[in-house]
C-alpha cells in the first residue's frame, strides 16, 4: 500500500523573536478502503523535522541541515574549544576521534528558516537563560539566539575507575532556544529544578543538566559486588542548584540513543 506524508506542527517554542518548530510527518493511505472487507493496516513510523525561524542565525550539529530559506550564510565552526593554529586543530582532532564527539558544527548567520533532516527520534525543545547546559553525546541538534556551542570534558566515571581520559560532551552557553533528540517523547521527560539539593540517578536517564550543578560518579550499594571494569554499580550524582532533564522511561524505549552512555 502506498502512503502520502502529511506534516503538522507537533510543538513550538519562541523567545526574543526566535522560534523552534517541530514538524511531525504522518503516513496516510492513498487507496480508499474496500467496502465489506476487513483490511489490516500497518502505518509507517512517524518522522519529525525541526524548523528554525531565526532573525540572527543558528548553530546545527554537523550533517543536520536539509535545506534553508532566506538570507543566510553558512560556515563550519569548531566546537572543540581548542586554540587556533595547526597544533590546536590536531589536538581537537585527536580528542574528537577518541570520544566520538564531532569537532565542527554548522553555523548560519542571517535571517530565514532552517530545516533539519527528518528523524524518527523525538525532538525536545528548551530555553537557556544566561547559563550553560551540558548535553549527552549524540543528543544535540540545534540552537538559536545568543548561544555558543563548546565542549565539556567530563571526568566523572573516568576518575572513579582510575582512568585519566575524560569524555567530551557538547556544552551550550548563553541565552536562547535549543533542540535535543531522544527516543523518548518530550511528555515523558521530567525537568527537575534543584535548589541546594542532591539528585542521584542509577542508569543513563539524564540527557542534559546545567553546569551550575556539581556532577560526580559514585559507587552504589550494588557496586560493592559490581564490576568496576564494566561500570556496574555506579550512580550519577548532581548537587547544588540547577536544572536536570531526566527521563525515567528511557529503558522502555528502543532506538539509536537507547544505549546512550552515562553523563
Amino acid at each position: 500500500m502506498e502512503f502520502t506524508w502529511t506534516a503538522t506542527t507537533e510543538r513550538e517554542l519562541s523567545a526574543q523573536g526566535q522560534k523552534l518548530e517541530v514538524l511531525e510527518y504522518s503516513a496516510h493511505p492513498m487507496e480508499a478502503p474496500v467496502q465489506g472487507y476487513m483490511q489490516g493496516l500497518t502505518r509507517p513510523s512517524r518522522w519529525r523535522q525541526l524548523a528554525i525561524h531565526t532573525t540572527t542565525g543558528a548553530t546545527l550539529e554537523a550533517g543536520a541541515l536539509q535545506y534553508l530559506r532566506g538570507n543566510l550564510e553558512m560556515q563550519a565552526v569548531s566546537a572543540s574549544g581548542s586554540g587556533g593554529g595547526l597544533g590546536g586543530f590536531l589536538r581537537g582532532a585527536v580528542t574528537a576521534a577518541a570520544t566520538g564527539e564531532g569537532m565542527y558544527k554548522t553555523a548560519l548567520k542571517g535571517q530565514g528558516v532552517v530545516y533539519t533532516e527528518p528523524t524518527r527520534l523525538h525532538l525536545l525543545l528548551g530555553e537557556l537563560r544566561g547559563e550553560s547546559l551540558i548535553v549527552d553525546d549524540g543528543a544535540f541538534v540545534a540552537c538559536v539566539g545568543d548561544i555558543s556551542v563548546g565542549r565539556h570534558v567530563n571526568q566523572g566515571f573516568a576518575q572513579m575507575v582510575g582512568s585519566g581520559e575524560g569524555r567530551v560532551q557538547p556544552k551550550l552557553t548563553g541565552s536562547g532556544l535549543f533542540a535535543l533528540q531522544s527516543p523518548v517523547p518530550p511528555e515523558e521527560f521530567q525537568l527537575l529544578e534543584l535548589q541546594n539539593d542532591v539528585l542521584k540517578v542509577d542508569g543513563n536517564l539524564v540527557i542534559a543538566y546545567t553546569d551550575s550543578l556539581q556532577f560526580s560518579v559514585e559507587r552504589s550499594s550494588r557496586g560493592l559486588i559490581g564490576s568496576a571494569k564494566t561500570g556496574e554499580g555506579f550512580i550519577q550524582a548532581f548537587r547544588g542548584t540547577g536544572r536536570v532533564w531526566l527521563c525515567p522511561t528511557l529503558p522502555l524505549h528502543a532506538g539509536p540513543l537507547g544505549a546512550v552512555t552515562s553523563l
